[in-house]
């Protein structure tokens, strides 16, 4: 117990911004999402409003074939890679063995009504058909063999699209019933903060 607290008593913040996450799944013709399929790609987009590596933007896309990051800030990108994304649930099938990395400059539009879209030369990332809005904290995500605080206004949405270099990705995210309420691959994580 004291050498928890005592952990815990060390942290400090490392991140405060916004999050959005799509993990698409395998759809039908008709758009519904093939059972028992799992994501054929993650894509994350970071805005640090502040963090310890520095503020910016970043998207981030994790898929069998390797990880590549769009921004203006390449290590900004790869430190969120490295030391948050790999560990969340939707990028676990992913592995990390390197970044490619693209420059690009992106426009982003949050709306907690409607929903979030970043718009870049290369890459963009959309969205909406938010279906709730609550409070979430994880007070020991797990980081490997570390963990950090997490808080933030998590908003679980229906729909969602990828594109890289104008290639939609295919798919549909994953909606879910949870214990507080729907959850889905496709979310906006608001007012986010990290303490490592």
């Amino acid at each position: 117990m004291e050498k928890t607290a005592t952990a815990a008593a060390r942290r400090s913040l490392a991140f405060v911004g916004i999050n959005a996450g799509l993990a698409l799944h395998p759809a039908d013709s008709r758009g519904a999402q093939v059972p028992g399929e799992p994501a054929s790609c993650f894509a994350t987009f970071w805005r640090a409003d502040w963090s310890r590596w520095g503020a910016g933007s970043a998207l981030l896309v994790a898929t069998l074939q390797g990880w590549r990051s769009y921004g203006t800030n390449e290590a900004l990108a790869k430190t969120l890679a490295t030391e948050l994304t790999r560990y969340f649930p939707e990028a676990s099938r992913f592995p990390l063995t390197g970044i490619g990395h693209t420059h690009d400059e992106f426009t982003v539009e949050v709306d907690p009504a409607t929903g979030f879209r970043a718009t870049g030369h290369k890459a963009e990332l959309a969205i909406s058909g938010i279906l709730d809005r609550r409070q979430f904290t994880a007070p020991n995500f797990q980081l490997g063999e570390g963990s950090a605080a997490l808080s933030n206004v998590y908003l679980p949405c229906s729909t969602g699209r990828l594109a890289e270099f104008g290639v939609e990705w295919p798919g549909t995210p994953a909606v879910y019933p949870g214990p507080l309420g729907p959850s889905s691959s496709a979310f906006i994580a608001l007012a986010e903060s990290w303490v490592l």
